[in-house]
């Protein structure tokens, strides 16, 4: 029953612009919570990182796709399957690492890395792998992963360093 949830309230979610806004608005929330020190992971276990983003961008996307074709899904979901496995992570595993008590700054190093080279990775496997079910146009793809990930979390460091503690009510 999918009408009941395309309408809610009689705000029509399939408007593009209007989901747009909200994934921004969710990245930018996200990258609040981020810092430049973020980054700095990578200079202190880079090898940790190297393989974290490795087996992010490879493992996940291949055993999405290995499900779609196993499955026999038709070519849109198996295209969402693949999709879901070509995503970066998220604030979500580094509340997961946390509640572990794993090594949270390699999570959030992971997160931060991998957000960043999403805009090129998600097409790329989209393009590689998904293909075969829908067209996929790898530009397209980039330019909206661009607009919906990298510029929030950019416009979110940004935030964080110019709130410092000047900005704490807005905050």
């Amino acid at each position: 029953y999918p009408h009941f949830f395309l309408q809610p309230a009689g705000i029509n979610l399939r408007n593009k612009r209007l989901i747009m806004f909200i994934v921004q608005l969710v990245m930018f929330g996200m990258g609040t919570q981020m810092s430049v020190s973020d980054f700095i992971g990578v200079v202190k276990m880079p090898k940790a990182v190297f393989i974290g983003i490795t087996c992010q961008f490879t493992i996940m996307p291949l055993v999405g796709y290995t499900i779609a074709k196993a499955i026999g899904f038709p070519p849109e979901v198996a295209a969402g399957i693949i999709l879901i496995g070509s995503c970066s992570s998220g604030l979500a595993s580094n509340v997961m690492t946390h509640m572990a008590g794993a090594n949270l700054a390699l999570s959030v190093t992971l997160t931060a890395i991998a957000q960043l080279i999403a805009p090129v990775m998600t097409p790329l496997w989209m393009k590689i792998l998904a293909s075969e079910f829908v067209e996929v146009n790898f530009l397209n793809m980039m330019f909206n992963i661009i607009l919906m990930v990298v510029l929030p979390i950019i416009a979110a460091l940004i935030y964080n360093w110019l709130r410092k503690d000047r900005l704490k009510r807005l905050h």
